[in-house]
């Protein structure tokens, strides 16, 4: 009897344990926007023969990216185009961004959008969307999407370097430990 007894109790305590494991809330996933505002600072294009107007290459950006609560960060990414440089053309990108933080912590993401142009603008409106890939220090594991639009505010100078954008990212993310 008295093994039955302490079965029972057993039973109820992994049953109770059991009732508390699954109604625990999940983690829900962090919410991040930001800012970037960016130099273009390297353009390196290839024209390709189908078109007179298609191009692809390899560009940089570097700059800056702003958090509503106040941090900040430097910024710079890398990537490459395929574009037909002409307004309503199809343009393309795909890299990688890099924001760094003054704590020594890091955010790596991947990225992919395209360019357009909106009614009565000559400059690109830029849209896409991303995948954390790495992060150290505060954001170590980070894991999640993102995704972005903006606007160039300048245009490429004489060299096709020099167009100053403003995007605005939206993400959401767990850290991994």
């Amino acid at each position: 009897m008295r093994h039955a007894i302490n079965r029972a109790a057993a039973l109820l305590m992994l049953a109770a344990l059991a009732l508390l494991l699954g109604s625990a809330p999940a983690l829900a996933d962090e919410k991040m926007t930001w800012k970037e505002v960016s130099h273009l600072t390297q353009v390196h294009k290839i024209k390709v023969a189908d078109a007179e107007d298609h191009l692809v290459g390899v560009y940089e950006h570097q700059g800056v990216v702003l958090f509503p609560d106040g941090r900040q960060g430097a910024y710079v990414s890398q990537g490459r185009f395929d574009v037909y440089d002409r307004e309503g053309g199809e343009r393309n990108h795909d890299g990688y961004g890099k924001m760094s933080f003054k704590d020594g912590s890091t955010i790596i993401f991947k990225c992919r959008g395209k360019e357009t142009f909106k009614e009565g603008s000559k400059l690109p409106w830029v849209s896409g969307q991303g995948t954390f890939i790495k992060g150290t220090g505060s954001y170590k594991g980070i894991k999640g999407s993102l995704t972005y639009e903006g606007g160039y505010v300048t245009g490429l100078d004489k060299n096709d370097t020099g167009g100053d954008a403003v995007l605005t990212y939206q993400a959401e993310y767990t850290l991994q430990k």
